[in-house]
């Protein structure tokens, strides 16, 4: 009988101690982001690097590793669903190179009359199909500008947060000697891979001009400023 105690009481002890461990940290639960809901598009300190793919194998896999010869470990990959299905090697070396991954939606025009169960049920395959890639999506982001209250917030309650963009390539070409201290960095990668070099050449030299230039993640973004993401009404 004091034997059962004995072990009926170490059980109790595990259980305690699991029950007093941190978890494992979640994206949603990062502090000022939750519960205020909208996109993130800013914040104080560094810089994000974000790049949309939905075309590209050689010139996708130029770039991943002249980020990494180059010193920058911290960029988030946008993926097209159907890129992601064509070229599942390329998908599988940004993972192993640590850079963060996000989905990147072509038709956010589908949610326009669902309803809130047939928007779970969209997000949950997107999100699925990542995961039968084994990827883990932590981000999304649409092609043509912001979506509306409801989609974002079904989209949080599958723990996806929602990234848009302050810079284009485009304005990183456009504007001189500006401070992008801050900016969410929305760059498109290109299929050839000689003219990605020359884009990537005058993107970086455009960034390089911000003083005390510090590229970082979504999330140490977050972390930098309670001005990080553009509330809804």
């Amino acid at each position: 009988m004091r034997k059962k105690w004995e072990t009926a009481g170490l059980v109790l002890l595990a259980v305690l101690i699991l029950a007093l461990l941190p978890s494992s940290p979640r994206v949603m639960e990062v502090t000022g982001v939750w519960p205020s809901l909208g996109i993130i598009y800013k914040g104080d300190e560094g810089v994000v690097l974000t790049f949309n793919v939905t075309i590209g194998d050689d010139s996708v896999l130029w770039l991943a590793e002249e980020l990494r010869r180059t010193g920058i470990e911290k960029a988030t990959f946008f993926l097209d669903p159907s890129w992601v299905d064509r070229k599942k090697k390329i998908a599988d070396q940004l993972k192993a190179y640590g850079y963060d991954i996000g989905i990147y939606d072509l038709h956010p025009a589908r949610y326009e009359g669902l309803s809130e169960k047939e928007m779970d049920e969209h997000i949950a395959e997107l999100v699925a199909f990542f995961h039968e890639h084994e990827l883990s999506p932590d981000y999304y982001r649409t092609a043509d500008g912001l979506l509306n209250e409801e989609v974002v917030r079904r989209l949080r309650e599958q723990d996806l947060l929602v990234v848009s963009h302050e810079v284009t390539g485009e304005a990183l070409l456009e504007e001189e000697d500006q401070s992008y201290n801050g900016a969410v960095v929305s760059l498109d990668v290109v299929n050839d891979e000689k003219e990605l070099k020359q884009r990537w050449t005058e993107w970086r030299s455009a960034l390089e001009r911000t003083d005390d230039l510090r590229y970082v993640s979504v999330l140490e973004l977050l972390a930098s400023s309670d001005s990080k993401i553009k509330l809804l009404e």
